[in-house]
């Protein structure tokens, strides 16, 4: 009896949390790919989900559309339901580079705004995926390495930390995060 009402208990504080989930994202709702483009004057194109192909690699993020604008201030960044790529920036990068970015803001839609998770998450799917290897994540760390902390970023240097935490699946990478 005790395991059945235990069983209901979880599936009612699940079934609320999902509930409330879905409100916040109503309430503090990020832009669609639409309002985006219209807040930038057009000045981009939207790429279904599937379709951005770079340098004859395909780069995907599940069911979700690429909005490619060079008035991005970044190389990429992504919202709920949509990547943005900065291709006048994103074309000078090696393609280890190109995947590591391009998977980070793809990690946003599945962990959220947490960089280190974000990080962790593309690392491991590049590994998996078989486009990073041991001198991928050197790249990777040159590339972010020196880079300072900000309100939003933890310094390069931690960054790269937990890359490589993540790459090499040490127990540090799951319980930094």
């Amino acid at each position: 009896m005790r395991t059945l009402l235990a069983i209901a208990l979880i599936g009612g504080v699940t079934a609320a949390g999902l509930a409330a989930t879905a409100a916040l994202r109503h309430l503090y709702a990020d832009p669609t790919p639409e309002q985006y483009l219209a807040f930038i004057e057009g000045k981009g194109e939207i790429v279904p989900a599937g379709a951005l192909e770079i340098d004859g690699a395909r780069f995907s993020c599940g069911h979700r559309p690429t909005v490619v604008a060079d008035t991005l201030d970044d190389y990429a960044a992504a919202y709920y339901g949509f990547l943005i790529l900065n291709e006048k920036r994103f074309s000078k990068l090696p393609m280890t580079l190109k995947r590591y970015v391009y998977a980070h803001e793809c990690a946003h839609q599945y962990v959220g705004r947490g960089e280190l998770a974000a990080d962790c998450y593309a690392v491991r799917k590049g590994r998996r995926e078989g486009w990073l290897d041991a001198q991928g994540v050197d790249t990777i760390c040159g590339f972010i390495g020196q880079a300072k902390a900000s309100p939003r970023h933890p310094a390069g240097p931690k960054r790269c930390e937990y890359i490589r935490a993540c790459f090499s699946d040490s127990p540090v990478a799951n319980t930094a995060l």
